[in-house]
């Protein structure tokens, strides 16, 4: 879901998040030329989204450069019964959300006594207006008011619907590689964000002065949901609009269109998208043994390692530049998670792009380790071991 103003239009193309984050995508849709087909067979009120959508259809259409092939249902819920429904679909993906949330807790970046699942349905379920969902194929609304913050949003998620009908987004479940997955969310995301952001700069003077008070107004999210879950959760919308810019400013229109069948590889690709452009790919690694039943394995990729390692450079035990040379010298990592008494341990094996990129992820480790209880990395090893339980 959109996170950015807790109070846009959003929902769920996939539960498709990297093993530090909890997330639902956001997606919706409309053909042009065709009228929505509403539960009601009266005419679009003036100032409502369904009034809106067909503009808003348009203009996605023409900055897209793809045609909807058919129409979305509106559904329009009250209040109650839209926030029950966000609530539903992010409980569908339970074991998913268990999963990563014990991993996080490994790495120490979700704390024992946090309850994921009760934050990310505070952060998601108060401000969202809408969503697209990529199962039923509705575009579900709370109420029927287009404020000018409202609008931008439902341009954000007609783009969705449009990647939906063209490239078949997914419905839910992980691929088994929560980095990749991260990546493929981001391409969809940024995509969405470019074309919401044409929008806004078309905006008249006044209604720019609307939205920023339309903004201004709007709450950020709760104070106890943990930092890591909102920070993974504004990944795509953070660095997806830059990414898919740079692949259409090099490759056009169709190379965009082939990034959603040949989806980028990792966070990596994402964050630098010359890696992309230039089809680099992780190398493979072998899994690392488990001290215990394995019950999760994966890949951290290089978003969760500057996760794992801002935390060093508040303290002053790493360097911002030693934090980007460890972040951004990343080529492949792959980690294995088992129970242990209370709590859980991730041991994760990580390799650089050359020789000098896996000294500088070997320095910040070591002083990952150096600093917090319950770490440890194995320095000796040609490719560095770390190992985390909490």
């Amino acid at each position: 879901m959109d996170p950015r103003g807790y109070g846009g239009i959003a929902g769920r193309a996939a539960a498709v998040i990297v093993v530090v984050a909890l997330a639902l995508g956001a997606c919706s849709g409309l053909p042009r030329g065709v009228l929505v087909q509403r539960k009601s067979p009266s005419p679009a009120a003036a100032g409502s989204i369904d009034a809106f959508v067909p503009e808003a259809v348009k203009f996605v259409e023409s900055h897209r450069g793809l045609k909807f092939k058919q129409t979305v249902k509106v559904r329009h819920l009250a209040d109650k019964a839209f926030s029950d429904r966000i609530v539903q679909l992010q409980r569908q993906d339970h074991a998913d959300l268990d999963r990563q949330a014990k991993v996080l807790r490994a790495l120490g970046l979700l704390q024992p006594d946090v309850d994921p699942e009760k934050a990310e349905e505070e952060l998601l379920s108060s401000g969202v207006v809408g969503f697209y969902d990529p199962q039923t194929k509705e575009l579900e609304v709370r109420g029927n008011t287009a404020t000018v913050s409202v609008k931008h949003v439902v341009v954000h998620e007609l783009t969705h619907a449009l990647q939906d009908q063209w490239f078949s987004l997914p419905t839910g479940g992980s691929s088994g590689n929560d980095d990749a997955d991260l990546a493929y969310t981001t391409l969809v995301e940024g995509d969405a964000v470019r074309v919401e952001s044409m929008y806004v700069s078309g905006l008249s003077a006044q209604e720019r002065q609307e939205l920023q008070k339309e903004e201004a107004s709007q709450s950020g999210p709760p104070s106890d949901v943990p930092q890591v879950l909102i920070e993974m959760l504004e990944f795509p919308y953070a660095v997806g609009p830059r990414f898919t810019q740079t692949v259409v400013q090099a490759k056009g229109q169709a190379g965009l269109d082939d990034a959603f069948k040949n989806h980028p590889a990792s966070t990596s690709q994402v964050l630098h998208p010359d890696r992309f452009l230039g089809g680099e790919t992780p190398p493979t690694l072998t899994d690392p043994p488990a001290d215990g039943q394995v019950f999760d394995r994966g890949t951290l990729g290089e978003a969760t390692m500057g996760i794992l390692l801002e935390g060093l450079v508040r303290t002053g035990a790493l360097t911002n530049a030693q934090l980007q040379a460890a972040a951004t010298g990343w080529s492949a990592d792959r980690y294995s998670a088992w129970p242990q008494g209370d709590g859980y341990c991730v041991r994760d094996r990580l390799t650089g792009r050359t020789p000098a990129d896996t000294a500088a992820v070997r320095t910040a480790l070591g002083k990952l380790a150096a600093t917090h209880q319950g770490v440890t990395v194995d320095t000796t090893a040609a490719q560095p071991v770390l190992t985390s339980c909490g």
